[in-house]
């Protein structure tokens, strides 16, 4: 005969259903209470400050990697800008530079348009296109020639002084050897003393000399050269060159001089050439003898 079910010695715990609608019951219960009475706001500042490190922990690698690819993004664009800032500035600076030498090409031609008078004497205002290759000449081609009344012997000239002189002459060019060619020569006067004396070029632009000047000769550093127009070539009155130092003879009974230019020899783009005016016939008069 089989023994009798005895009773469990402890009671069961309750089933999954029954546990889930008592917490339900609770948490219903805990939110009306909150909700009514605000009794658990202390309750979750102690937890939110219990879980606030690890929420940091958490959130810290999103955050460097945001930094991170912040950075980056932020790097290419100032290289960018740093590229668009130095071609701009690079730009300016070729622009200011462009407008200083309009500035400067600007206040030659008003200075050569200012030029004065002489009786008898044009000015064509031209632009030294090219300097010769040989470097042992001193010589120009300008955009002018006889299409514009240029001949072979003018004279030509800047703002300040001689320059030099045409010696070839095409149909829209023309050729000048400037004063500072060594086979070039120009009678000039003292302006202090009145005498009259020959300057010549040597090959450079920031030279000129007197050769076989008299030892008594009264040539003074300082002294101021102008044209004296004897040789029918250059008028009188163009400032040529200023006398910087004298020397005395050497193994010859002659002194040299050495001289500055006045104008701006192989320095400046504009020149003018001189040229005759033509003349003007005289009207012939009405009437007659009869």
């Amino acid at each position: 005969m089989s023994a009798a079910p005895q009773a469990p010695l402890f009671v069961r715990e309750m089933g999954l259903p029954a546990r889930f609608g008592l917490y339900f019951l609770l948490g219903l219960f805990l939110l009306a209470l909150d909700a009514r009475y605000t009794t658990l706001a202390q309750v979750r500042a102690g937890v939110n400050a219990l879980l606030h490190p690890a929420q940091m922990a958490l959130a810290w690698p999103w955050e460097w990697a945001q930094h991170v690819a912040g950075f980056f993004v932020t790097h290419g664009e100032l290289v960018v800008d740093n590229a668009r800032l130095r071609e701009q500035r690079d730009r300016l600076g070729m622009d200011l530079q462009d407008r200083h030498a309009l500035v400067a090409e600007n206040e030659r031609l008003r200075a050569l348009l200012n030029l004065p008078t002489r009786p008898g004497m044009s000015a064509v205002v031209g632009e030294i296109m090219e300097t010769a290759p040989d470097p042992f000449s001193r010589k120009v081609v300008i955009n002018r020639g006889s299409g514009h009344g240029i001949q072979p012997g003018l004279p030509v000239v800047d703002a300040v002084g001689l320059i030099g002189q045409v010696t070839r002459v095409f149909p829209w060019t023309a050729e000048v050897t400037l004063l500072t060619d060594r086979d070039q020569d120009a009678p000039v006067q003292n302006l202090r003393t009145g005498l009259r004396l020959i300057v010549s070029g040597q090959g450079s632009d920031n030279q000129l000399v007197i050769r076989f000047l008299d030892m008594h000769a009264d040539v003074q550093a300082g002294d101021l050269l102008h044209t004296s127009g004897i040789d029918g070539v250059y008028p009188a009155g163009i400032p040529v060159a200023e006398v910087v130092r004298t020397e005395p003879p050497r193994h010859t009974p002659f002194a040299s001089a050495y001289c500055r230019p006045l104008a701006g020899v192989g320095r400046y783009r504009h020149i003018a050439v001189l040229r005759p005016e033509p003349a003007v016939a005289a009207p012939a008069s009405k009437g007659g003898r009869r």
